[in-house]
């Protein structure tokens, strides 16, 4: 995929409802396609030790194959400056480190 200049690039000007401005959390994700479309299921769920392992869907995503390219495409770009910036705090794990927190 050839990127375009930055410059060029159009701008978005995106209206986010009220009731959608927090987002929603996720911590697992399943995937389907068929030849013609892709459906991602966004789900949280609760690790209590309980098998098997509960989960609410939080949001379902369909999008075209074309879409799909171009979003992993983006995720990959945008990850590796994530971990480039980050990259000494994901090697020694403190990124999960909470300040305060001596246990």
């Amino acid at each position: 995929m050839t990127l375009v200049n930055k410059a060029a690039r159009p701008r978005f000007d995106v209206r986010i409802p009220g009731d959608l401005e927090s987002g929603v959390w996720a911590n697992f994700a399943t995937i389907r396609h068929s030849p013609y479309e892709f459906t991602l299921d966004f789900v949280r769920q609760d690790f209590k030790g309980e098998s098997p392992v509960r989960g609410v869907l939080v949001q379902r995503v369909n999008m075209s194959p074309m879409f799909v390219a171009q979003l992993i495409d983006v995720l990959n770009e945008d990850f590796s400056i994530f971990e480039r910036q980050q990259s000494e705090s994901l090697r020694d794990g403190s990124w999960w480190e909470v300040p305060g927190d001596d246990e």
